[in-house]
């Protein structure tokens, strides 16, 4: 399958192929922002979930119709304009070295197993999460709203409590997604 199938499979709303970018591409690009940007593992892991959103978005919405790199170059290149941001926003930025970047991370590595069900395994947890949860994600990572914004909008004592609520939200995010994969992975296990 090409890239632009890929593209039309999810536009059509493939999710199978969405599930397949996302755990396909993950490690790498853990890998790689903690590496160039320093991020924590959370951190990175919240970018790589950004990213794969925004990557949808754009396919959904008609900004992506022909690939002419691959999708992994497509998401990599995402994924540096959302860790500028962020970082930027937090007053970290130190701007990458772009011809290391282009030599490392065009190359193609099929080494990491998709898993098909990442994606919807995500949706889930994050429609578990709840509010104030959802919405504080939703203006940090999408809005891309400053902490001072978001702490006014959902009414934080102060931007440091809102930077603190944020990071619990993720940790707890990240459980649910963790039951969620082991719910999901003990009922295929009992069907088969």
């Amino acid at each position: 399958m090409t890239h632009n199938d890929i593209i039309s499979k999810i536009r059509s709303g493939g999710q199978n192929e969405l599930g397949l970018v996302y755990a396909e591409y993950r490690e790498e690009f853990l890998r790689w922002i903690t590496k160039e940007y320093h991020c924590s593992d959370d951190d990175s892991k919240d970018i790589y979930q950004l990213t794969i959103l925004i990557f949808y978005d754009n396919i959904k919405q008609g900004k992506l119709e022909n690939l002419v790199s691959s999708v992994k170059t497509y998401l990599f290149g995402i994924g540096k304009n959302v860790v500028r941001d962020v970082l930027r926003k937090e007053k970290r930025y130190t701007p990458i070295n772009q011809e290391k970047w282009l030599k490392e991370y065009l190359v193609e590595d099929q080494a990491h197993a998709p898993d098909e069900r990442a994606f919807d395994i995500a949706g889930i947890a994050l429609g578990k999460l709840g509010q104030p949860c959802q919405r504080l994600i939703e203006m940090f990572y999408y809005e891309k709203k400053s902490m001072v914004e978001i702490s006014e909008a959902l009414q934080f004592k102060n931007p440091e409590t809102a930077k603190n609520q944020k990071c619990k939200c993720m940790a707890r995010l990240r459980k649910l997604f963790e039951e969620e994969r082991s719910r999901t992975q003990n009922t295929i296990n009992h069907v088969y």
